[in-house]
């Protein structure tokens, strides 16, 4: 049985229309990410500890800001 709607295609519209709204937003500072800042938090941070040289699968990430900031330190 086939659903009626194609939900992948709903989902990704509905994130791409979200994405403008967000990159302008205060909330991400896009900015200042921009110039070298990284999006992640300092527990996130604390958490991972060293990721530089390993090899990282990062989901669900919406417009890149977290897995820059993941290669930023030198995560791959």
């Amino acid at each position: 049985m086939k659903p009626d709607k194609d939900y992948k295609t709903i989902n990704k519209i509905a994130w791409n229309l979200k994405t403008n709204i967000h990159v302008e937003s205060e909330f991400y500072d896009n900015e200042a990410f921009l110039k070298g800042d990284s999006s992640l938090k300092q527990i996130e941070l604390e958490l991972l500890g060293d990721i530089q040289g390993k090899s990282i699968l990062h989901l669900q990430c919406h417009f890149g800001q977290d897995t820059i900031s993941l290669s930023r330190l030198g995560a791959r």
